[in-house]
């Protein structure tokens, strides 16, 4: 559990937002520099809670 929740903070902290109400949408895209031109792309989404 706690490497999710370091992913998540680090998709938190360096990541991209978009807000359309209610919705906070927060995207993290990593390139991974190797032989096959990999990427990693990390989405997180954040609701009220009293919606």
């Amino acid at each position: 559990m706690k490497f999710k929740k370091k992913i998540f903070e680090e998709v938190i902290k360096n990541g991209k937002y978009l807000f359309v109400y209610p919705i906070l949408s927060v995207f993290l895209l990593q390139e991974i520099n190797n032989e096959k031109n990999l990427s990693i792309n990390l989405i997180g989404t954040l609701v009220k809670k009293k919606f």
